[in-house]
């Protein structure tokens, strides 16, 4: 049985040897075996295609074939052709099903494995999953554009399932997963909103709401700066609910940072025209904010007021 690694680097692991690197033949003997691995059945004009970017040599279909004899005979030394792992199709060549298993594919199923299931029961897929894409898929190829694509393809993937394991594990009274889960998520993605609002509500349920304050501010700010947009309607709602609790919002960092958010989400929804109607209007009540704001920033050993005064 061949084990085929496509996160990371590309290694196979068959018959005690593992092999990495050079131990392939080269770069386009490499290629073939993670063209094959990822997209199964691939004619030679295909695959000749997706090696030279377009641009195959006009003897290519001679090329293409001394390079998969190379790989057979890399994977298999004492094997023959007719009985290699890479078997020879009409007009092209695929991998031996019964003989080969990848994690790419092993990570699809466990992802399939886990949709539409409860929290207790969907989570040791989703773990399983996300520890198979602890790498970026395909590093030993950052500019072809096969690899380049499945990479984004596999990466949008491993956010949803940290995200999906991390709204589980919020389900189930784990804040803690939740919470490393969401950032890991985040670093990978951070224009996910879905992961925002989780990384608040698992803050939210830690007991730490100034960092769910901080979490809303920081996701606006990550909206703006690469999209121009605000959040969601949901996230602000959770936002103005967090607000809305009582207690301190936790520090002087935390209420700057609260405040200064309410007086963006007043302006929003308000009508900043009405500068001359005095206390109480719309941008009467921002000024009031911002400068709040400002003094606490600058008076870090002032007590710290609620943020929802």
């Amino acid at each position: 049985m061949f084990e085929i690694h496509l996160f990371g680097a590309v290694r196979v692991q068959a018959g005690g040897r593992c092999l990495s690197g050079r131990d392939f033949g080269g770069v386009k003997p490499r290629q073939i075996l993670a063209l094959l691995a990822l997209r199964g059945n691939l004619g030679k004009s295909e695959l000749a295609d997706l090696l030279w970017q377009g641009s195959p040599p006009a003897n290519h279909v001679a090329t293409l074939e001394s390079y998969v004899s190379v790989l057979r005979r890399r994977l298999e030394p004492s094997g023959s052709a007719r009985h290699s792992v890479i078997i020879t199709r009409t007009g092209g060549y695929a991998l031996d099903a019964d003989r080969v298993r990848t994690d790419v594919r092993r990570f699809d199923q466990l992802l399939a494995a886990a949709a539409g299931r409860s929290a207790v029961r969907a989570l040791p897929p989703l773990r399983a999953a996300v520890r198979i894409g602890r790498e970026p898929l395909l590093t030993e190829e950052p500019y072809a554009d096969w690899a380049v694509e499945a990479r984004e393809r596999y990466r949008n993937r491993l956010v949803e399932a940290k995200l999906a394991c991390a709204r589980h594990a919020l389900d189930l009274g784990d804040a803690g997963e939740a919470r490393d889960l969401v950032n890991r998520a985040l670093r990978l993605d951070p224009l996910a909103e879905r992961g925002w609002y989780l990384r608040m509500a698992a803050h939210r349920a830690a007991g730490d709401r100034a960092a769910a304050l901080r979490a809303y501010e920081e996701c606006r700010r990550i909206l703006d700066e690469h999209l121009g947009v605000e959040p969601s309607e949901e996230l602000r709602q959770l936002f103005l609910d967090l607000l809305r609790e009582d207690g301190p919002a936790g520090g002087v960092e935390a209420a700057v940072a609260a405040i200064r958010a309410a007086a963006h989400e007043l302006a929003l929804v308000g009508d900043l025209r009405a500068v001359g109607e005095g206390a109480g209007s719309t941008a009467w009540r921002v000024v009031q904010l911002l400068t709040r704001a400002t003094e606490l920033a600058d008076s870090p050993g002032r007590p710290v007021l609620s943020a929802a005064n």
